[in-house]
């Protein structure tokens, strides 16, 4: 799910119904010859103004539709194995802990909604890394564009920084306790 969700939220569906009545009570009322001595720019600009508002609140009710909180973790599992995340459109990879050498913070790369965000990658011991869809929130006025050679994928999860700060720090904090019991298990096999 992408930040161009077509869900609206209650309250906004409140206010796009009530704002919808008071247009068509408004029309039928004209029609009906109730207000007969109004402006016509005064009838234009109390429409415009009903449709700014219903626009606005859409497009902010969209806003906030994103996959945030612990919903749009589901894309990450965390597994005896390793991380499971996403690798594409329908796909996912397992990235098996020896080969993690860190849970790092980059610019996104192929995950997203058109713009550029602040994601969490698996840095490799092999020297990669490995984007996740897991992604900071940041507000539209602050985002930048993706290069418009990118290959996106938009089922992005944008948590509040709060929480993908959380998230990163609980998932180094996995793998310190994968890699010390990995070099206790090898310790411990050295010395039989």
């Amino acid at each position: 799910m992408s930040e161009s969700s077509l869900r609206v939220t209650t309250p906004v569906k409140i206010l796009l119904g009530v704002l919808f009545v008071a247009d068509a009570g408004f029309g039928a009322a004209l029609a009906l010859g109730l207000l007969r001595g109004l402006s016509p720019w005064l009838i234009g600009g109390a429409y415009a103004a009903t449709v700014l508002i219903a626009v606005l609140a859409f497009r902010a009710s969209r806003a906030r539709e994103l996959k945030r909180g612990f919903d749009g973790l589901r894309d990450l599992t965390i597994s005896d194995e390793g991380i499971r995340l996403p690798a594409g459109t329908l796909s996912t990879r397992l990235v098996p802990w020896g080969q993690i050498a860190d849970i790092s913070t980059r610019r996104s790369a192929r995950f997203g909604d058109g713009y550029v965000r602040d994601a969490l990658w698996l840095d490799l011991v092999t020297g990669g890394g490995i984007e996740s869809s897991v992604q900071r929130y940041t507000p539209r006025g602050r985002l930048e564009p993706a290069p418009p050679q990118r290959r996106q994928f938009e089922q992005t999860a944008i948590l509040a920084p709060a929480l993908f700060d959380a998230v990163v720090e609980r998932l180094r904090k996995e793998l310190r306790h994968r890699q010390l019991h990995a070099q206790l298990r090898s310790t411990r096999l050295r010395e039989y």
